[in-house]
């Protein structure tokens, strides 16, 4: 049965991902899902193609994963429904949805070692006489069973259709999906059929499928003799407000301790220094072989911003360890089961600046590289949190290579001034979050995370995730960097960036106070922002000045690669708006310095 479709579908946190890496031998494809920022990941098995949705709960097309699963679910010639065994009740209501909808389903236990070594057990044989369909119990960190599914993949599954209550007329033509879609009062399915389900009907059915669920899992499970009390304990203590603050402490010191100190000092040094000191001169002198050194050809590839010269410091030397770094840790995060903690404890704190906890993943790698937070808003919900994420890590988050120039700048001027930059630029996060939650149509959407087991990380998969990751960020970052470099250097060699300079140093002057000279830093800062508060050591700058340039540089336009990123992902109408607003705030707050600020 040559290029049939099979689809993942399960829960978040069931372990699709490891299952999927399993059966695909880690070739991957990433795109995204039309008109969303949803990813979806293809891969080859064999002749056929499996892809990976995102995790769900249910299938009501109210989400962009919902909507993509449900897309999956229509072209679905296998449906793989991967199933956690230490929360079977819970995820037997998208079993029982699945196998409703008359889909084609194999249902795969995953975890059953860890339920082994609680005492617990799953009577896999009756599980699938009760559903009608395959069931195999595997574990997907070890590899067990998986010979057993690969055979049951390959076998013909047919279809197979639940009893239940629920029917809708022939004349309608719907299929089991579809007709599933119907009774959850679906808009798409309400239009076509040109009438609603009664009222209540979704709630009852709701409700039905609920007990159906726990019924089943009470037959098939027998649960562990005692729970792990252990577990319990530290999940009460990382949930509550001193234990989570010292955890969150512990967790955001120590990533940026790594990916701020370590990666992008330590790391990032040593590929800058190796690469403009001894890889690019080997290919401007290859290059100058087929091409005068003194044409602009030569000046557009391997000049100060040329396409290949740029490239290869910017992604090479700067972003590509970084980039590692970030997915690495995130990777950690998510396999031991801490990074949903960390959402529903910051959840309070967010709500007030129009967002929820999940929030915390961009916002705390922003301190890092806003380029790769930005990329990470794709984790929150709504259109509405990603604007609102995505303006405060443009307006108001300095990466961490600009915040150490920063920090060196205000060390030697007093605690005044530091204490000044800092609570600038925290009271602006505030206010602004503020605002945009007031002003923006809509709500935050409220936090719903299952808390999946605490667990030391699965290496293989942590690894598997950031490889994808990386390429997947490589694939978008260097057309967007060669593009711009290319753009930059033109405006070099046609004398636009000069001319910039000399319009608005006077203007600088006027308004923040600042040397003409400063103009070069804020150009140097578009390209990358810890050039832009470098700049400033050769001013000769007074501590007034210094706090003040401080500001207005860390409110300034992001660097050139989070303005491409910005603009890829939210847009250019909306990314434009972004990049001229954070031009209006920085020169409106850093003339408010120059005027008020401590003297």
């Amino acid at each position: 049965m040559p290029g049939r479709t099979i689809v993942l579908v399960g829960n978040p946190n069931v372990g699709k991902s490891l299952v999927f890496q399993k059966l695909t031998g880690r070739y991957v494809e990433v795109s995204n899902f039309p008109g969303s920022t949803v990813q979806i990941l293809e891969g080859a098995y064999g002749s056929d193609r499996i892809i990976d949705t995102p995790g769900v709960y249910g299938l009501s097309r109210l989400s962009d994963e919902e909507k993509m699963t449900v897309s999956a679910l229509e072209q679905a010639d296998i449906v793989l429904n991967v199933v956690d065994g230490t929360r079977l009740s819970r995820d037997l209501f998208l079993t029982l949805q699945l196998v409703e909808a008359s889909l084609p389903v194999i249902v795969a236990i995953n975890m059953m070692d860890e339920l082994e070594k609680e005492g617990a057990t799953i009577n896999t044989a009756l599980l699938e006489e009760i559903l009608g369909v395959p069931v195999v119990g595997i574990s997907a960190t070890k590899g067990s069973n998986f010979g057993v599914l690969r055979s049951l993949i390959e076998s013909k599954v047919q279809p197979k259709a639940l009893e239940k209550s629920w029917q809708t007329p022939p004349s309608w033509h719907l299929t089991g999906l579809q007709s599933l879609l119907w009774h959850e009062e679906d808009e798409e399915l309400v239009r076509q059929v040109g009438q609603k389900p009664e009222t209540g009907m979704r709630e009852e059915l709701y409700i039905a499928r609920r007990m159906r669920a726990d019924d089943i899992a009470s037959r098939v499970l027998t649960p562990a003799s005692s729970r792990h009390q252990n577990d319990l304990w530290l999940d009460r203590l990382l949930l509550s407000p001193w234990g989570g603050f010292i955890a969150a402490s512990v967790v955001v010191g120590a990533i940026y301790y790594f990916v701020g100190i370590v990666v992008a000092g330590t790391v990032v040094d040593t590929l800058e220094q190796f690469t403009s000191l001894l890889l690019i001169p080997i290919v401007k002198h290859v290059i100058a072989l087929v091409i005068p050194s003194q044409s602009w050809p030569f000046r557009l590839l391997v000049g100060q911003y040329g396409m290949i010269s740029a490239g290869l410091i910017y992604i090479v030397a700067l972003l590509l360890p970084l980039v590692t770094a970030f997915y690495l840790l995130l990777a950690i995060l998510e396999d031991t089961g801490y990074l949903p903690r960390l959402a529903t404890w910051l959840d309070r704190w967010f709500l007030r600046l129009g967002l929820n906890g999940r929030a915390v993943i961009p916002l705390v790698l922003g301190f890092g590289c806003v380029t790769m937070a930005t990329l990470t808003t794709r984790a929150l919900e709504t259109q509405r949190e990603r604007t609102i994420s995505t303006i405060l890590l443009a307006w108001t988050i300095p990466c961490s290579a600009q915040m150490g120039i920063i920090i060196g700048l205000l060390s030697g001027v007093g605690a005044i001034y530091a204490l000044t930059y800092a609570g600038t630029i925290i009271g602006l996060f505030i206010v602004i979050g503020t605002i945009l939650d007031k002003s923006l149509p809509g709500r935050p959407t409220p936090l719903l995370l299952d808390l999946p087991r605490l667990r030391l990380p699965d290496w293989n998969n942590v690894l598997w995730k950031t490889q994808t990751k990386v390429l997947e960020f490589l694939r978008e970052a260097w057309p967007l960097f060669v593009v711009g470099s290319g753009l930059i250097e033109l405006g070099d060699m046609t004398g636009l960036l000069p001319a910039f300079d000399r319009l608005v140093g006077p203007f600088l002057q006027y308004w923040l106070g600042l040397p003409q000279e400063a103009t070069q830093s804020f150009l140097l800062g578009f390209i990358r922002r810890d050039f832009g508060a470098a700049g400033f050591y050769e001013l000769g700058l007074t501590p007034h000045q210094i706090v003040t340039g401080a500001v207005t540089l860390t409110l300034f336009v992001p660097c050139m690669a989070s303005t491409l990123v910005i603009l890829k992902e939210r847009g250019w109408r909306d990314g434009m708006l972004i990049w001229i607003g954070s031009i209006v705030l920085a020169l409106f707050v850093g003339g408010l310095m120059a005027r008020f600020g401590p003297v």
